[in-house]
């Protein structure tokens, strides 16, 4: 057992693990030799792409949250956040396929004629799909793009360049996004059409990464494309990428990528540094483990996934550099995946991607401020279980007064005049301020997850981690409080003082870091 094992509910369980008996034999060095592409983002040939999605498909894996209506099983995407989980332990090419990619939109909005088309195929494994959302003078602001679609005796004729999209090259269909009214508002101006790549006019380019694999380039050249072809409804292209958007940030991929590569980390990291990266990867287990549960039970996810998606994608990159700092001389050669030798310089480059992808994380951290600030900061989930433990006892005292430090500082900080606005108008504050949140729920969740596994060694890891990260979280919540409340905060009559004196007293209650750290380093030896 993984000590960073997910809680997951009994029906989910064997189905965990017959996924991952089945990913264990599916990407079995045999079966992979052969295979490797490293120009491709999976590090595989499109054959065995192909032939695994189909064997996934079979399985009932690959569509298994999509509704039954659709061939899917109809699963809550808890179940579809384990198997991306997994895939990306595993090293499998089935995270981003025709389903996952365009599966959602094609479901939600699509017609029957072109869930036949499309949807259906996808579904088997027999159809590979992309996004051509973005263009290379858009990036994130999906409002700045100029393809277009003009209406066309019997249909539309789509010019311009899509950029940034996975999976290009080997796709049989993209759903691209149009400008088809330009004298309206961004918001009711575009609308999503499915183009099959092989019509004339599409000219797909492969454009390389520093990282050699290659994301592509569609050209659109005076592009006929029937009626059928608009996806949901003209005009609402923005409404419906936004549902698309929301669907894909929470992918639970990321982790699962940081489990791998925690794993292999080189012998060269020193010990405490190893820990200090399982109690983040705990961290992230925490976020993750509450959207599962959201899922499992229909409550709304909101700012939750993107909490996920920064935390786990800026995780890779610190397990990256302390890899990549941590290996010998002979350990630091540029390795694609599946190729003898280690792969940390790999890595280093690979983890820049995901920060940048989906929505930059500094996006996903105004999205995250919009939803907080609209918010009782006051008030935190009830804890699930009891604290009886002295060392969780000490944790939830820190997560309380971290939270009473985050509702103060919104409450005031924020709100402070500043070059004619205030303090929370400014985009870096936001982002000071959105850090301190993610560290104090860091620091509630991690308390509450160790409090609800049965003593043992995974019991001793979550509570160690629970505690490194109580000790740390609440001296950089209590480190941007005094940022955003400036000179105020630092005298003696402010209500920040004892709060601060109190952070750094109970560091040693219940077990300083470095003693944790150390426990952490002996169960994960």
């Amino acid at each position: 057992m993984r000590l960073t094992e997910l809680r997951l509910r009994p029906e989910l369980l064997p189905w965990r693990d017959e996924v991952r008996e089945f990913l264990n034999t599916e990407m079995g060095s045999e079966k992979v030799a052969g295979h490797i592409d490293p120009t491709d983002l999976t590090g595989l040939n499109r054959d065995f792409e192909r032939r695994h999605q189909q064997e996934a498909a079979r399985r009932g894996m690959l569509a298994i949250s999509l509704p039954a209506a659709d061939g899917g099983q109809g699963r809550s995407r808890a179940w579809k956040h384990v198997y991306d989980l997994e895939a990306a332990f595993h090293g499998a090419p089935s995270i981003d396929t025709g389903v996952t990619l365009c599966g959602f939109v094609l479901s939600r909005f699509g017609t029957r004629a072109q869930k036949a088309r499309w949807l259906a195929p996808m579904v088997s494994g027999e159809m590979l799909g992309a996004i051509a959302y973005s263009e290379a003078g858009a990036g994130n602001n999906l409002a700045a793009i100029s393809a277009t679609g003009v209406r066309d005796s019997g249909g539309w004729v789509l010019s311009g360049t899509k950029s940034h999209v996975t999976g290009a090259h080997k796709a049989d269909v993209a759903v691209v996004l149009a400008v088809t009214d330009p004298k309206k508002s961004a918001r009711s101006s575009m609308t999503m059409f499915l183009v099959p790549l092989d019509t004339s006019g599409v000219e797909v380019e492969r454009k390389p990464t520093i990282n050699r694999w290659t994301l592509g380039e569609i050209d659109l050249r005076q592009v006929r494309i029937d009626d059928d072809c608009v996806l949901g409804e003209v005009g609402e292209g923005w409404s419906q990428v936004m549902a698309a958007v929301a669907a894909e940030r929470g992918s639970l991929a990321h982790y699962g990528w940081a489990e791998q590569w925690l794993q292999r980390l080189p012998t060269g990291v020193a010990r405490l540094e190893r820990a200090r990266l399982h109690a983040a990867a705990a961290r992230v287990r925490a976020f993750g483990q509450r959207l599962i549960e959201y899922e499992e039970s229909g409550q709304p996810v909101g700012y939750e996934a993107s909490v996920v998606k920064v935390t786990s994608t800026e995780l890779l990159q610190d397990i990256a550099r302390m890899a990549r700092l941590g290996a010998g001389q002979d350990e630091t050669e540029w390795t694609p995946m599946f190729e003898d030798g280690p792969s940390y310089a790999y890595d280093a480059l690979e983890a820049i991607h995901p920060t940048v992808s989906v929505g930059a994380n500094e996006t996903h951290r105004d999205m995250i401020a919009a939803d907080l600030l609209s918010r009782d900061l006051t008030v935190a989930a009830p804890p699930a279980a009891t604290f009886d433990n002295p060392v969780l006892s000490t944790c939830a005292e820190q997560a309380a007064q971290a939270r009473r430090v985050l509702a103060l500082t919104a409450q005031h900080a924020l709100q402070r005049p500043l070059y004619g606005k205030q303090v929370g108008d400014l985009q870096v504050a936001r982002h000071r301020f959105v850090d301190m949140a993610i560290a104090v729920e860091a620091m509630e969740l991690t308390t509450a997850e160790a409090a609800l596994v049965p003593s043992g060694p995974q019991r001793d890891y979550l509570v160690s981690a629970a505690k490194v990260t109580g000790n740390e979280c609440l001296l950089d919540v209590m480190a941007g409080a005094h940022q955003l409340h400036g000179a105020d905060g630092y005298y003696e009559d402010h209500y920040l003082a004892p709060l601060t004196r109190r952070a750094w007293a109970i560091q040693t209650e219940g077990g300083s870091t470095v003693e944790h750290l150390e426990q952490l380093a002996r169960l994960t030896d």
